[in-house]
C-alpha cells in the first residue's frame, strides 16, 4: 500500500527554505555522531527534545531548534536548525563525558 503525499501547500507544514538556510534532517544528525537513526531517536526523547511521537518538544519549537517539514518525497519529518544542531551537539558531547552514552 502506497502512503499519500503531503501536498507541498499544506497549510500546517511550511515550507523549509522559506524560514530557515540551513537544516539537518534529525536522522542524519545521528548518524553523523555515530549513534544510529533508533539510539539517537531514544536519547532525543528521554533529554525531552522529541516527543513520544517523535514530534519536536514544544521548548525545541519554540526555541528554534527544530521544525518539522516536508521532506523531498513529501513526507513530514523533523529537521535540526543550526543552532539546534550546536545545542544538541553540546548536550550529547556532555553526556558522553559524563559515560551517559555508551558506542
Amino acid at each position: 500500500m502506497n502512503k499519500p503525499e503531503i501536498p507541498k501547500n499544506h497549510d500546517k507544514l511550511s515550507s523549509l527554505s522559506d524560514d530557515y538556510v540551513k537544516l539537518k534532517s534529525l536522522s542524519d544528525v545521528g548518524d553523523g555522531f555515530g549513534y544510529g537513526r533508533t539510539r539517537f531517536y531514544q536519547w532525543c526523547r528521554g533529554r525531552g527534545f522529541l516527543t513520544l511521537l517523535n514530534a519536536p518538544s514544544p521548548e525545541m519549537s519554540s526555541r528554534g531548534y527544530m521544525v518539522i517539514g516536508l521532506s523531498e518525497t513529501g513526507y513530514p519529518r523533523v529537521y535540526v536548525t543550526e543552532d539546534g544542531f550546536n545545542y544538541v551537539k553540546g548536550i550529547f558531547q556532555d553526556d558522553i563525558k559524563k559515560r551517559m552514552i555508551k558506542f
